[in-house]
């Protein structure tokens, strides 16, 4: 699965599952200012850096728990 299509089928989706779309853009586009990662044409290390930081994100870990948290990232990092 390309990284574009894994962040908006399922990182995306997750979040805005959870936080609802306004929060869920704001988490992706703080994470992504973070990691330096375009939202288009980025590399794998970018993607796997920028779910990493979207799982430490506070805001991600209240709601979640570390461990649901710690399930997103491995299950977003199987993605590709």
């Amino acid at each position: 699965m390309d990284f574009n299509t894994a962040i908006e089928q399922h990182v995306k989706s997750r979040l805005e599952a959870s936080f609802g779309k306004a929060v869920a853009m704001l988490i992706v586009a703080s994470a992504s200012n973070k990691v330096n990662a375009p939202m288009v044409g980025m590399s794998k290390d970018q993607y796997l850096s920028l779910c990493t930081v979207i799982c430490e994100d506070q805001r991600v870990v209240d709601m979640w728990g570390t461990s649901g948290a710690t399930d997103a990232l491995l299950s977003w990092q199987q993605l590709v």
